[in-house]
């Protein structure tokens, strides 16, 4: 099947999450031809300083802050954004920041011409290592960190009504592993491989992955806006290749020349979610980005070097 492309030129694009790996790879690419928004608090000026370095504007707003003073003509917008206290509020106190927050935000850019919200597809009941298709149940995956898969849920139900009431064309994007220069799970698994430090995984093995990287997430999360629709399209967003996590830590490590110390155990880590990517090759497209080649890319860039700032 042929790649589904779309390019955006001339259009004023609001991104948010536009520090880490489901971010900042669309914002980079939009801004080469587009007039483009990164919206975060900052709360390191190093970032600032990376962002209009590319080109990109930066918009200093906290998502739980009202957005009556955002501008309100964005034409597209990628929500990726993790809204945060400090200390942390956990689940289930958390929907007013992830549901309210996002639904929040689509209403203000009602008016545009495509909303990408991306959610996760830790939303879905899980099927052993089967691929899971749109219209798996929902469940409950993942409850390793502060939201959880069900904000997610309510995430998606609350924009979903914004999107019909309002008729905001939305694509909802339920996410695998993204990964890329910018941060994600295989550089997280990477810069531990590389310290010597040892890399959790489930018992339930193997661990099977859809990894999505930077160039084939950029180029379909822009197929993703302007194929949004209302009612919202629902799709998986995920790379093409299934891989395990032993598999890849293992080619990484002899890329670097160390053995991967990986521990089973069920403290913090969660059982295979493999998404089916029938229906995202017909909305969004194909991946063009083999495993390994992203790897070495990784490997290539010493993205284990680099200062990542968590945390919008």
């Amino acid at each position: 099947m042929a790649v589904i492309r779309h390019e955006l030129k001339g259009e004023k694009v609001l991104v948010t999450g536009g520090q880490g790996p489901s971010g900042l790879p669309p914002a980079r690419l939009l801004a080469r031809d587009n007039e483009v928004y990164v919206m975060a608090r900052f709360s390191d000026p190093k970032v600032e300083t990376k962002l209009e370095a590319m080109g990109i504007h930066c918009l200093k707003h906290d998502l739980l802050a009202p957005f009556d003073d955002i501008p309100d003509d964005f034409t597209y917008v990628w929500h990726s954004a993790i809204p945060t206290r400090t200390p942390p509020t956990y689940w289930p106190n958390t929907f007013d920041h992830a549901a309210d927050a996002a639904a929040r935000l689509a209403y203000r850019c009602r008016n545009a011409k495509g909303f990408g919200l991306v959610s996760t597809a830790s939303v879905y009941q899980p099927d052993g290592h089967n691929p899971v298709k749109e219209d798996r149940p929902i469940g409950h995956h993942v409850m390793t960190h502060m939201y959880g898969s069900f904000s997610k849920i309510a995430m998606e139900a609350a924009c979903t009504f914004v999107s019909n009431q309002f008729g905001l064309p939305m694509s909802i994007l339920r996410m695998g592993s993204p990964s890329s220069i910018d941060g994600g799970t295989i550089v997280e698994r990477l810069t531990k491989i590389v310290k010597g430090e040892e890399i959790p995984l489930h018992p339930e093995k193997p661990n099977l992955f859809r990894p999505h990287f930077e160039k084939d997430l950029a180029r379909m999360a822009v197929n993703a806006m302007v194929e949004a629709r209302t009612p919202p399209v629902i799709v998986n967003f995920c790379g093409d290749d299934i891989v395990s996590a032993e598999e890849y830590c293992a080619y990484l490590g002899e890329l670097v020349g160390k053995e991967p110390r990986i521990v089973y155990t069920t403290e913090g880590t969660y059982t295979s979610l493999v998404p089916d990517t029938t229906y995202m090759h017909e909305i969004l497209g194909e991946c063009e980005v083999a495993w390994k080649e992203a790897c070495q890319e990784l490997v290539a860039a010493k993205v284990w070097e680099k200062d990542y700032v968590r945390g919008y």
